[in-house]
């Protein structure tokens, strides 16, 4: 029917360098303690697997933030996105 085209950034980070109750606040802070909420929800972000999140680019500096906060390694790739309507 149509093709919508996003502006996103895909963002890979290691958390190997926390410790393990970091690990758990860190995946509270990011995914919420029900697995729903936290920053994930809250900016729209495509959590698409383990470490890798795909993020609407207007929110790229938040995500570097939070990221930075928990002091990790991280790499982007900004990407266009085609959504396509059904």
């Amino acid at each position: 029917m149509g093709e919508v085209t996003i502006e996103k950034t895909l963002f890979v980070y290691s958390i190997n360098n926390l410790l393990k109750k970091d690990k758990v606040r860190f995946y509270y802070a990011l995914k919420g303690r029900d697995g729903k909420s936290g920053i994930v929800k809250e900016l729209g972000i495509e959590y698409l697997g383990k470490a890798v999140l795909l993020v609407p680019r207007k929110h790229e500096e938040e995500v570097k933030e939070f990221l930075n906060y928990w002091n990790l390694v991280f790499s982007i790739k900004k990407m266009i996105v085609e959504n396509e309507k059904t």
